[in-house]
Order: structure tokens, then C-alpha cells, then sequence
């Protein structure tokens, strides 16, 4: 089992051995004298800090070692320190703990005690690592359709995330959920545990693009005072997301395909190279091959960048999609919480119909909305009222009775859905789980579940939970 490595920054050397000697049995230490030695040693970065406040007796200030809390917090803010101290510093130790030290020690505390903070320090990183992973993590499940389009969306997204490695392009109308496929290769993939980065490239400034992707060193530039990792430094172990990759200008895209040849980069102003391991998911709305035809993106690194490619349907090409989304947001945004049951059918055939210009992110924005405005005019149901007037002209042309029913369908099994997400929760019971779904009466569900299950029998295999709570039949019993 690898041992953590703990970096110990410390000017005093006697001390400096004589802890990395009492600590060598359960860390792989580290030592640097000073800041300076200390920044070299962050690539791979350790998994936990041992920092001296006093790096320097001779600064009548004494802030180096503060200078160096700051500046690990800013460009490496997943790295737990711990700060080591002097009696006459503990007010400064306190600012420490304010600036985001997760604890301090006193040189005069006994080896044991230091051990147990260090211990009880790297379980709290632990813990704050995996915090925020589940407020990210989104399993491929989660990618929300039953159409065949993203059923097969959702099987390239777990290949790739089985791959770890394999670079990968996305490919999609904007509001699709590019990010969302890449979040949800890195939460379900190998990778899982190293920190998610997403950049989006024309969010940068253009003469930044190169500093902020690659880091720079200590006078690169006019304005730059210290030196920082890059984008991709900061990936290091996880999953680089770049969005937009079809507005990277010709000199960083010659930098990205070296780097993605070498899986090294050298930072701005600097000639070392730095080992950087990442999954790389690029993602763009132009069309990358006649970006290619007309000269404007290098041929060599689009065939790089899409090794692997996930093509995303706008949404007008998977309606039957539609009610599984406008329910899900209208659970997210907790409609039954503020007293609106469900989507009248009169909103749903609207919803259905339009064209969504602006896809998944559109929907989940007017299903909010929508949400707020039933609340506040005290419906009870989110009316064709509640939407937007652009949706009201979608429907001018009547869809097909074929169209019509295959609607209705996918209705019928959004709801199951969550009826059977429900049971599933409260382990089948049919008490608790009409409370889950917000409703104030449980006949009202038992009601609207068999009638569904009457004009849909078909659907009465696909949810085995509401099936056995509340009648129905399967495919053998309806066949004798």
C-alpha cells in the first residue's frame, strides 16, 4: 500500500531530519529548506504539508512562510497544510487557520500528538475530497433519456470513463450538456479521486490563453510576481475539460498537440518540463472537420482530440425525452414542495412540441420558471399559462395521433419512473413513498397509477416495484 507523502518546509535542519527520521515509517517524507526549494517538489503534488511559519530569521517580517500559505491555497487548494510553530506565534497560526491551514502544531508537542494531527488532517482531505465529488458526481443513469440516442450517449460515456485515459471529444449543440458528459466521465471513471478542471476557452482572455492553460513562471511577464500552475498542472491525476476547444488560437494548438504527444508541458518564462497525467475531454458546437477544410484548425490535433467521440442529440431530435427532463426539473426544483402536484397535460403536449433552440439547459430554465410562476398565481398544477409565449406557437400544427402516442407514452413512463425511484427509496413501502413525491393523499397516487398502468400495460414490465405495489400484469400473465 503506497505510503502518503508528506512534504515537510522547514529552515531548520536539525529539526527538519531529525521529524523526517520519527516520521519515515508512515509517510514517504519530503523536506525543503524554503519556499523556493519547497515549489519544486509540488510536481506530483504530496498529499499533505508540514509548513514552518519562520522560513526566514533573517526577514525582519518573518512572512515567507505566510507568503507561501497564501500562494499554496491559491494554485493548490486540495493539498491539506499544516502549519508547525513556535509558543510566541499562535496568533499568527490562528490568521494561518483563517487563510485556510486545516490545523497548526507546536514544536514542543510530543511525536504522538504529531502524528495524530497529521493522521486527523488527511482524513479531513479525505473526507472534503469526497464531499465534494458527490456534490459533482454524476453517474451516467443520471444522464437523464430513454430515447436510443442517449441510450447510446450513455454507453460511450461509461466506455470512456472505463478507459481512463482515452482523450475524448464531445460533440454537441450548445445547452446539450458537454460538462455534464465530461463530469460524469471523470465521477465514474478511474480518475475519480483526482480533481475535475474545466476551462472554458473563449471565457479566457486572448492574450492570457497560453499562461492560464500552461501556468508561468516568476517574471514571464510584466505583472507576473510569482509563479503559477496552469490549468493543466492543476488537472494533474484527474480529467482536463475544455470547452470551446474550436476557438484555441494556432500557437496554443501547436502547444496542446505537443503536449498531448509528450504528456509533458513547460510553463511560460520557464524551460523545465513537468509530467502532467490527465484524461483530456474537449468539447465544441462548430463542426471541427470544416474548421480542418478552411485551414482554421490544425488537421493533426483534431484527429488528437477525437480519438474518442460522443455526438450529443439536440433535444428536437429526442422528444420522447422531454417528459423524463420536464419531470426530473420539476422534481429538482421541488414543485410538490411548494404546493404545484405535477405538469398539466395541456403544458406537457406544449413542452413536447416546441423545437428547444437552446436544448436541455432551455427546458431546465423554463421548468423553473414555470414553477415559480404556478406558485405564485397559486395553481396547482404548472398550466400552459405558466410557460413561455415562444412555446405557445409550437403547437399551432397538431402533432399525429401516432406522434400524439408516443407522447403520452413517454409520459406515462416518466411518471412510473418516479414512482419506482420512490418505492425503491423507502424499501416498497407505499406509505412512505407518497410522502417522498410530495403528495398529501395516498389514493390519489394509487389512483393515477393504475390508471396509467390500464391504458399502458406494456410499461408494466419496465417498473417491477409500482407493478407489484400496485397491481398490473406482467408480459406472461396478459399473454395466458
Amino acid at each position: 500500500m503506497r505510503k502518503p507523502v508528506l512534504l515537510l518546509v522547514d529552515d531548520n535542519e536539525s529539526f527538519r531530519n531529525s521529524l523526517k527520521a520519527a516520521l519515515s515509517r508512515e509517510y514517504e517524507v519530503k523536506t525543503g529548506a524554503s519556499r523556493a526549494e519547497a515549489r519544486t517538489m509540488l510536481n506530483p503534488p504530496p498529499d499533505i504539508i508540514l509548513l514552518d511559519l519562520r522560513l526566514n530569521d533573517a526577514d525582519p517580517s518573518n512572512a515567507e512562510g505566510l507568503e507561501f500559505l497564501r500562494e499554496l491555497r491559491r494554485d493548490w487548494p486540495t493539498i491539506p497544510v499544516v502549519i508547525i510553530t513556535g509558543y510566541g506565534d499562535i496568533p499568527t497560526a490562528v490568521e494561518c487557520m483563517r487563510l485556510g491551514a486545516v490545523d497548526f502544531i507546536q514544536k514542543v508537542a510530543d511525536l504522538r500528538e504529531i502524528r495524530a494531527r497529521l493522521e486527523r488532517a488527511l482524513e479531513h482531505a479525505r473526507l472534503a475530497r469526497r464531499v465534494a465529488q458527490l456534490e459533482q458526481e454524476i453517474e451516467p443513469r443520471e444522464l437523464i433519456g430513454e430515447s436510443i440516442r442517449m441510450r447510446e450517449v450513455k454507453e460511450f460515456v461509461a466506455a470512456a470513463a472505463r478507459e481512463g485515459n482515452v482523450t475524448v471529444l464531445v460533440v454537441g449543440e450548445t445547452g446539450t450538456g458537454k460538462e455534464l458528459v465530461a463530469r460524469a466521465i471523470h465521477a465514474c471513471g478511474p480518475r475519480r479521486e483526482g480533481p475535475f478542471v474545466a476551462v472554458h476557452i473563449a471565457g479566457l482572455p486572448e492574450t492570457m490563453v497560453e499562461s492560464e492553460l500552461f501556468g508561468h513562471e516568476r517574471g514571464a511577464y510584466t505583472g507576473a510576481h510569482q509563479t503559477v500552475a496552469g490549468y493543466l498542472e492543476r488537472a494533474h491525476g484527474g480529467v482536463l475539460f475544455l470547452d470551446e476547444i474550436d476557438e484555441l488560437k494556432a500557437d496554443i494548438q501547436v502547444k496542446l498537440l505537443r503536449f498531448l504527444e509528450e504528456r509533458k508541458i513547460t510553463r511560460l518564462g520557464g524551460s523545465k518540463q513537468i509530467p502532467v497525467d490527465i484524461q483530456l475531454v474537449s468539447a465544441t458546437k462548430a463542426p471541427l472537420g470544416e474548421r480542418v477544410s478552411e485551414g482554421r484548425f490544425r488537421a493533426d490535433l483534431y484527429y488528437r482530440l477525437r480519438v474518442f467521440e460522443i455526438r450529443l442529440p439536440p433535444l428536437r431530435e429526442r422528444r420522447e425525452d422531454i417528459p423524463l427532463l420536464a419531470v426530473h426539473f420539476f422534481k429538482t426544483f421541488g414543485g410538490p414542495a411548494r404546493g404545484v402536484t405535477e405538469i398539466a397535460q395541456e403544458a406537457m403536449d406544449l413542452l413536447c412540441s416546441y423545437d428547444w433552440p437552446g436544448n436541455v439547459r432551455e427546458l431546465r430554465n423554463v421548468i423553473e420558471a414555470a414553477i415559480l410562476k404556478a406558485t405564485l398565481r397559486q395553481h396547482r398544477q404548472v398550466e400552459p399559462s405558466d410557460l413561455p409565449v415562444e412555446i405557445h406557437g409550437a403547437i399551432a400544427c397538431p402533432t399525429s395521433r401516432a406522434e400524439r402516442s408516443l407522447l403520452e407514452e413517454a409520459l406515462a413512463r416518466a411518471e412510473l419512473a418516479e414512482v419506482e425511484r420512490a418505492l425503491a427509496q423507502t424499501g416498497g413501502k407505499k406509505t412512505e413513498a407518497w410522502k417522498l413525491l410530495g403528495l398529501n393523499d395516498r389514493f390519489a397516487l394509487r389512483r393515477r397509477v393504475r390508471r396509467i398502468l390500464q391504458s399502458h400495460p406494456q410499461l408494466a414490465d419496465q417498473f417491477p416495484r409500482v407493478r407489484e405495489a400496485y397491481g398490473g400484469h406482467s408480459a406472461r400473465e396478459r399473454r395466458t
